[in-house]
């Protein structure tokens, strides 16, 4: 698998979330970890990525406590 920029994602560090981060940052970090799949990856275009990256993220911090 492989990120927009082209370069093959480490699945380590790409799970990895640092410990000096605050609670917010690492829902943040854990959001943008679920988003990055094959088939996101794969349905948008390099420049629609991150739009649709940080919208995702955006929602799912705005109505995590909703249900």
């Amino acid at each position: 698998m492989k990120n927009v920029a082209g370069m093959p994602l480490d699945t380590k560090s790409r799970k990895k979330v640092g410990q000096n981060e605050n609670g917010l940052q690492r829902l943040v970090a854990y959001y943008q970890n679920f988003f990055d799949r094959d088939e996101n990856l794969k349905h948008y275009s390099p420049d629609d990525y991150q739009n649709a990256r940080r919208k995702f993220v955006k929602y799912q911090l705005e109505f995590r406590g909703a249900l």
